[in-house]
C-alpha cells in the first residue's frame, strides 16, 4: 500500500483545531480533561490546566500530567493522519511548570495507512467498564498491544494471577492507606466489575462478577526508570497509543488510576511486583 504525500497546503488554525477537537477524545482520570490548548503563531501549546478538574487526587498533578500526555498523543496522531510534519518539545519552558508541551508543523508529509487507520479509531475507542467475559487475548495481540505502550518511552509489565492476588491481599491488610485505601480497594473492586477508572465519570459502575475477578482478561501496569513530569507525560502518550490499537484489535483497555495516586499505594505495587520500575497506571486488557 502506497502512503498519501499533501502537496501544495499552507498551515491553518483549522488544522491546529481539529486536533484540539480529537484530543477532547482522550482518556483522563474522572473524565476531567485536564488540559487547555493554544495556538499561537502557527504553534499549538499544551498546558496543565488543574483548576478544571478540582476533584482529582494526587497533588502533584500526576494523574492531570497523565490525561495531558493522552491528549497530546491524540493530537500529534490526528495532525500526522492529516498529512503534516510534526515536531514535538516537552516542557518547553521550565520557567512555567503548566507548559508541558508544543507541537510545530514543519510541512507536509507523507501518510502511512497505518497512521490513518489509527486516527480513525479516536472516535471509535471509549472505555468499557464491563466485566471482561469473552475469550482471552492471543499472545499475538497482546505483543502487538505491548509494543504500542512501548513505542512511547515506557515500559509494561503484564501481571501473573498470582500478582493480581497478592495485590489484592496486601491492600486488604494494609494500615494507614486512608482514603488512598478505599479507592485501591474501589479499583480491585473494579477487576470483578466494581468501581472507580480513568476515563469514565464517577457516578457510573456496575454489579460484581459472580466469580471474583475477570478470568479472561489481562492486567498490565506501565512503568518506568524516572517519576517526573515528562515520565507522566509519555506514560499519557502510551495509554493513548496502546489503547488505540487494542481497539483496533477489538480489545477494550480499561485503566485503574488508585494505584498511583498516594505513595503508599504505589509502594504496595511494587511490593507485589518486584521488577517494577516507577508505577504510572495500571489497565485491564480484555474482549467483552
Amino acid at each position: 500500500m502506497t502512503s498519501v504525500r499533501p502537496v501544495g497546503r499552507h498551515i491553518t488554525n483549522d488544522i491546529f483545531h481539529r486536533a484540539i477537537v480529537a484530543a477532547q477524545q482522550a482518556p483522563s482520570a474522572h473524565d476531567a480533561r485536564p488540559w487547555r490548548w493554544k495556538v499561537t503563531n502557527g504553534v499549538l501549546d499544551l498546558f496543565l490546566h488543574i483548576e478544571s478538574s478540582p476533584g482529582l487526587p494526587a497533588p502533584d498533578g500526576r494523574l492531570a500530567t497523565i490525561g495531558c500526555g493522552a491528549a497530546l498523543h491524540h493530537a500529534r496522531l490526528t495532525l500526522a493522519a492529516g498529512g503534516w510534519r510534526v515536531t514535538t518539545t516537552r516542557l518547553p519552558d521550565l520557567t512555567e511548570p503548566a507548559h508541558l508541551a508544543r507541537l510545530h508543523i514543519d510541512g507536509p508529509a507523507p501518510v502511512s495507512p497505518g497512521t490513518a487507520d489509527l486516527a480513525r479509531i479516536i472516535e471509535l475507542r471509549h472505555t468499557d467498564r464491563r466485566p471482561v467475559t469473552g475469550r482471552r487475548i492471543t499472545p499475538e495481540q497482546l505483543s502487538t498491544i505491548c509494543a504500542a505502550f512501548e513505542s512511547q518511552h515506557v515500559r509494561l509489565a503484564v501481571l501473573r494471577p498470582d500478582q493480581i492476588l497478592g495485590l489484592a491481599v496486601a491492600t486488604a491488610h494494609a494500615d494507614g492507606l486512608e482514603s488512598a485505601g478505599r479507592q485501591w480497594q474501589s479499583e480491585l473492586a473494579l477487576w470483578a466489575g466494581g468501581d472507580r477508572i480513568v476515563g469514565a465519570p464517577d457516578h457510573q459502575s456496575l454489579p460484581a462478577t459472580q466469580d471474583g475477578h475477570d478470568r479472561a482478561a489481562t492486567f498490565v501496569v506501565l512503568h518506568g526508570p524516572g517519576d517526573q513530569r515528562q515520565d507522566w507525560l509519555h506514560a499519557g502518550e502510551a495509554l493513548s497509543a496502546g489503547s488505540l490499537v487494542a481497539a483496533g484489535l477489538g480489545v477494550s483497555t480499561l485503566p485503574f488510576s488508585a494505584p498511583i495516586e498516594h505513595e503508599r499505594a504505589r509502594a504496595i505495587l511494587r511490593d507485589a511486583v518486584p521488577d517494577l520500575g516507577r508505577p504510572y497506571l495500571m489497565a485491564r486488557l480484555g474482549h467483552h
